[in-house]
């Protein structure tokens, strides 16, 4: 599923379709990018996307949303860098409504009755990986429908996570869980369809 060629790595760069990507991104089937694990790993980075994406001919109107999404990478980054383990806690508000600190069961087993949901733990369970939608929709459930606060559910998608990076997992947990945005993210019965 995923190349450890350089070569190869690089050509998955060059095969980006910025306008697809921007269209599609947030469907499990949509032409996403699958380079997370070679930047979180340090093989290439956010820089080296962008340049070889850039200089592909595309227009800056047509990268737009995989610039930001390289940024949002980026600045995941620099918050960890300035905050260390702070990020380790609630970072802007509270969690609220919170009534456990656990990981919910049926999101470990694989069992919410929500097919594309449970899929995507399993498919993360297989491969160490899942899109990054479904990775809200279990955030979502987890801090918001189960009530867990969000750190150890964090570091159970983490631990599993071939991409794992601390820095875009717990503050993408944090902003599900309106620790680092000013309010709670739910996945709606019309997003997950």
């Amino acid at each position: 599923m995923f190349e450890t060629s350089i070569a190869e790595i690089i050509r998955q760069v060059d095969r980006i379709q910025p306008t697809e990507y921007a269209r599609t991104r947030n469907f499990t089937r949509g032409a996403v990018t699958r380079l997370s694990p070679y930047i979180s790993r340090g093989v290439i980075s956010t820089k080296f996307v962008l340049d070889r994406v850039a200089a592909s001919g595309h227009q800056p109107f047509q990268i737009q949303k995989l610039i930001q999404e390289l940024a949002w990478r980026d600045y995941f980054q620099r918050v960890w860098q300035a905050k260390g383990n702070g990020i380790d806690d609630d970072l802007k508000h509270g969690q609220t409504d919170v009534e456990n600190t656990q990981m919910p069961k049926a999101l470990i087993d694989a069992a919410t009755g929500i097919e594309a949901v449970d899929d995507g733990i399993e498919c993360l369970y297989e491969t160490g990986y899942v899109h990054n939608h479904l990775r809200l929709y279990i955030s979502s459930i987890a801090c918001n429908i189960a009530k867990s606060h969000w750190r150890t559910p964090a570091r159970w998608m983490h631990f599993h996570l071939l991409d794992a990076d601390w820095a875009s997992n717990a503050l993408s947990w944090q902003w599900t869980a309106g620790a680092f945005s000013h309010k709670r993210y739910f996945a709606s019965h019309e997003n997950i369809n």
